[in-house]
């Protein structure tokens, strides 16, 4: 519907929600008298209007046309509670997993970290996903029930594939709560883009921007996947212990009260998000992002920002771990090894072979590599090479080439990397002005 500036019109624009550069907020609400239909509520300065249709500099909005199944599959609040702090809804949204779930304290902040995330998702730098491994004997069906009861707009889709996910209306920005997913490479890579801003999924119809906060619940853990660091992961355990029932009365009293809760916070909130420093953090670059998305869902409470860093430091450590193993991670290890040492300024291929398979021995791999191997690594990682002699291939260690795998071996984690860095070598030091300058 095109609306010119010049000729206002009273036909009421379809939203299903709005954020203004003045802080003003259309967001849309479930009209109690009426179970299938929508209002919307409109906060400026802290005023409250909840009407059908509201006017915003100059334009009327109304809520957005919902198919009856949509509408009826995906959960809305039914008022706004009043003004609290972060602290205390943080609190009692854990309190309230903790007594249901009964599992451990990392799974439990990790869930109240992402139920945050997904009702700041419109103004977050990104969509972080959480994955939740589900063993047989855990709680799983629960855990969704109540991420389903506290999430923003939760859309719970059974078994959902590639094709399926492409037909969900995210215009409606819903929270994705995808049980038991087809996670073939084709899912991997549009749940990789949904999780970033501008990232488009080509399509027959056209371009699909798949932009919002997805939860996996699944039996199969996601590590070794292509979501590895797009994804907070945590795992649920057996719980011996009885725990309460979740059933249709209270679980309408959760939503309605949650509900309500988050929807304040997201109104008295989402002007005021800002991306987190967090400083002394050596977390890589994929899990850096991740973790300020997170932090920045936080509002106003630097404490409880800081508690996703533990959460991540782990993964990180693991992810760090795989790719130092990796073939490129210790053909980066053997180059650092000729540049920190003298009288180097050209080496063969054949020679950084010796030194990967001497690497590899010195831990207990039996595994080994070839010059030609070695030459498709130096390929892969971009670092310029080719013929340095009438010998064969290799790399010239010029300033460019040293400096380009130091940087490589600081992102990939390679073990040389890991401690700190060399105080004689000058590319080093460069490394660790840069990582200061970062985290000012």
């Amino acid at each position: 519907m095109e609306i010119k500036s010049e000729h206002k019109t009273s036909t009421a624009i379809p939203t299903a929600g709005e954020i203004f550069p003045d802080g003003t907020i259309i967001e849309l609400l479930r009209d109690p008298g009426n179970a299938d239909g929508l209002t919307l509520v409109h906060c400026h300065k802290k005023i409250l209007d909840v009407q059908p249709t509201l006017s915003h500099a100059g334009q009327l909005y109304g809520p957005v046309l919902l198919d009856q199944n949509v509408s009826r599959a995906v959960r809305f609040p039914t008022r706004v509670a009043t003004p609290e702090t972060t602290r205390k809804l943080f609190a009692d949204t854990h309190a309230l997993l903790i007594n249901y779930l009964g599992q451990l304290d990392a799974c439990t902040t990790a869930m109240v970290f992402a139920v945050f995330a997904s009702w700041m998702a419109p103004v977050l730098p990104m969509a972080p996903i959480l994955s939740i491994f589900a063993p047989p004997g855990t709680p799983k069906n629960v855990a969704l029930q109540l991420l389903d009861l506290l999430c923003r707009r939760p859309l719970r889709l059974a078994g959902p594939g590639r094709a399926d996910l492409l037909r969900v209306p995210m215009s409606l920005n819903p929270t994705l709560l995808l049980d038991e997913p087809d996670l073939k490479h084709a899912m991997q890579s549009i749940l990789q883009a949904g999780a970033h801003r501008g990232v488009y999924v080509p399509t027959s119809d056209g371009m699909r921007d798949l932009f919002g906060f997805k939860i996996i619940c699944s039996r199969k853990p996601i590590v070794g996947t292509e979501l590895e660091t797009d994804a907070l992961r945590v795992a649920l355990i057996p719980v011996a212990r009885e725990l309460p029932s979740l059933d249709q009365k209270s679980g309408t009293e959760i939503a309605e009260k949650f509900q309500a809760r988050f929807l304040r916070y997201f109104l008295q909130n989402s002007s005021r998000v800002q991306i987190p420093c967090f400083k002394g953090s050596r977390l890589s670059q994929p899990l850096q992002d991740m973790a300020r998305a997170f932090g920045a869902a936080i509002v106003g409470d630097d404490e409880i920002q800081k508690r996703i860093l533990p959460l991540l430091d782990v993964q990180d450590e693991e992810i760090r771990s795989d790719r130092a193993r990796t073939c490129d991670a210790v053909v980066l290890e053997a180059g650092l090894f000729f540049i920190h040492q003298d009288g180097w300024s050209k080496v063969r291929s054949d020679s950084v072979a010796e030194k990967v398979n001497a690497i590899y021995k010195g831990r207990g791999d039996v595994q080994q590599v070839s010059a030609e191997s070695v030459g498709w690594a130096i390929k892969r990682l971009r670092i310029p090479g080719g013929r340095i002699n009438r010998a064969g291939n290799g790399i010239e260690l010029n300033a460019a080439t040293c400096r380009l795998i130091h940087e490589l071996a600081l992102s990939y984690g390679v073990r040389a990397m890991q401690g700190p860095l060399r105080s004689d070598c000058s590319y080093c030091r460069q490394l660790e002005a840069m990582i200061a300058q970062s985290k000012t």
